[in-house]
């Protein structure tokens, strides 16, 4: 069944392979992100039509850095097990691997940082839990300012950082208060009232919910953020005498 190839002068060792059906020498490693028992049942769907040699990482310490949910399909079919050991291979370099990988989803990333004690994660979930944001919405929230991709990879890579709680609780309220009216599902129309709560001083939460009593038919969704404020500041301005630009994008 299995088939070693011989090495010609011009091939270098860079790793060596090696199997086992021994599935207690491997260890859970602690941080690393929970096994998706869907994803080990699709895995062990495939298993049966056709086994793949495909290696599992583990470090010195027989933890396993990446392959955990082909370990558990593994067990689950009493197949062998083959493994690469990376030396010198943690928590930190798996993470650090990941950041710039799709292979652990940004939730994954929060519940790892979380299970090792890093506080400003905590947070990020604790905000979720009380709030009943999105992830992406509340990790923009609590930076107040749109996500930027060097910003997600910080995220993944353990740096993320609040930068002020307190004004993202308020910001949060408002949100919430905005959700009695508006869907913030919607990534632009989010963006765009997560602006003017934020930013912009003129608008007035309350104000605008009882403009939306009766003019909520005018508020369609946009293409972009500027012209859904467009449309919001349309709603706010009607049959006001102090009109106010909301437009001004800071």
């Amino acid at each position: 069944m299995f088939k070693t190839q011989p090495i010609t002068s011009s091939i270098n060792i860079a790793a060596q392979i090696f199997y086992t059906t021994d599935y207690t020498v491997f260890k859970e490693l602690l941080g690393n992100r929970d096994v998706d028992e869907n994803h080990v049942k699709r895995l062990i769907k495939s298993m049966k039509e056709e086994y793949l040699e495909i290696p599992i990482q583990v470090n010195q310490k027989m933890q396993v850095i990446d392959g955990q949910h082909r370990l558990a399909a593994c067990k689950e079919l009493g197949l062998p097990v083959f493994y690469m050991i990376m030396k010198s291979a943690g928590l930190d370099q798996t993470q650090r691997q990941n950041a710039l990988s799709k292979k652990w989803a940004i939730t994954d990333v929060l519940e790892s940082f979380c299970k090792r004690g890093f506080s400003n994660y905590i947070v990020v979930k604790s905000f979720m839990e009380d709030f009943g944001f999105t992830l992406y919405q509340s990790l923009t929230i609590l930076t107040l300012n749109q996500l930027s991709t060097e910003q997600t990879i910080n995220f993944k890579s353990g740096n993320f950082e609040i930068k002020d709680l307190n004004r993202s609780k308020i910001a949060a309220k408002n949100l919430l208060k905005l959700k009695d009216v508006v869907s913030l599902n919607d990534t632009i129309i989010f963006r765009a009232f997560f602006h003017l709560v934020t930013k912009c001083e003129e608008f007035d939460v309350n104000y605008f919910i009882q403009k939306m009593q009766y003019q909520s038919q005018k508020f369609k969704k946009q293409r972009d953020r500027a012209l859904q404020i467009e449309n919001i500041e349309e709603i706010y301005n009607y049959r006001n005498q102090n009109k106010v630009n909301l437009r001004i994008i800071k």
